[in-house]
């Protein structure tokens, strides 16, 4: 399913995340000012508000660095745990 996306690893220093990201998405934008990009983000749903604590707020964070960027489309996809 999906052979027709390639996929792309992004090197990332000292487990930084969201800014690799960032920049990569950027230069996708820069590459295809034309075109809308969709980011696909899961979330984590608990049903215990102190089992949040056990997982990482990174989708969070890359919302927040990539809503300020234009044509770029962020969804959040709930996951049930």
């Amino acid at each position: 399913m999906g052979d027709h996306l390639p996929l792309r690893i992004v090197i990332s220093p000292y487990r930084a995340t969201v800014a690799p990201l960032v920049g990569y998405i950027e230069s996708l934008h820069h590459q295809r000012p034309d075109l809308t990009i969709t980011v696909i983000l899961p979330e984590i749903v608990v049903r215990h508000r102190q089992h949040r604590l056990l997982h990482s707020p990174l989708g969070g964070r890359l919302r927040r660095a990539l809503r300020p960027l234009p044509k770029i489309v962020v969804t959040t996809v709930p996951f049930h745990i």
